[in-house]
């Protein structure tokens, strides 16, 4: 019996746009690696919202991932989770984080939350009463899947209107994530 997912189907298949938004829509935490002031890189867990391959945020002002972001806007993100088998398929990214400070804006997400949170997981807590709402941008996404043997991994550069192109990954060069 066949137990894998769409996405773990698509994943290495020819829709990965459909895998990657199947895993975002699956997984409801993130893990964010910002570089810290000293140069040491920082990693914390964040619950998320997603809209397209825009992801969706709420971190402490006074936070230290924060001043972080505020200080280089380059974040990697890795999302994914095992399976009953103990493979795993997930997403590596090379995004652009930003505050989101427009009213408007912040009203369109709290009612696109207010109508997808219970399905979406979306139950953020950050540690003061003095919040950001923060937008990353993926412009670089590994697509993972490491369910079945071999693992494997495809590359994507995300171009205009989200449209996904590959990149090829070349022997002896590191990955693009």
């Amino acid at each position: 019996m066949n137990t894998r997912s769409n996405a773990e189907n698509q994943a290495l298949g020819s829709d990965p746009s459909g895998a990657i938004l199947e895993i975002l829509d699956r997984c409801h935490v993130l893990s964010l690696a910002t570089k810290r002031h000293d140069g040491w890189p920082q990693v914390t867990m964040v619950n998320y919202l997603h809209i397209g391959l825009d992801i969706y945020f709420v971190i402490a002002r006074d936070s230290q991932k924060f001043r972080n972001i505020d200080d280089d806007d380059r974040v990697s993100i890795a999302v994914g989770q095992m399976d009953d088998k103990g493979g795993v398929i997930g997403l590596s990214m090379a995004a652009r984080a930003q505050e989101i400070t427009q009213p408007h804006r912040i009203a369109e997400l709290n009612k696109a939350i207010t109508h997808r949170a219970a399905e979406a997981g979306f139950t953020p807590h950050p540690s003061s009463q003095q919040v950001a709402v923060m937008k990353a941008e993926p412009e670089i996404i590994t697509l993972i899947d490491y369910a079945r043997p071999p693992g494997r991994r495809r590359h994507f550069r995300v171009v205009e209107d989200w449209r996904l192109e590959p990149i090829e990954e070349r022997p002896g060069e590191n990955p693009p994530t």
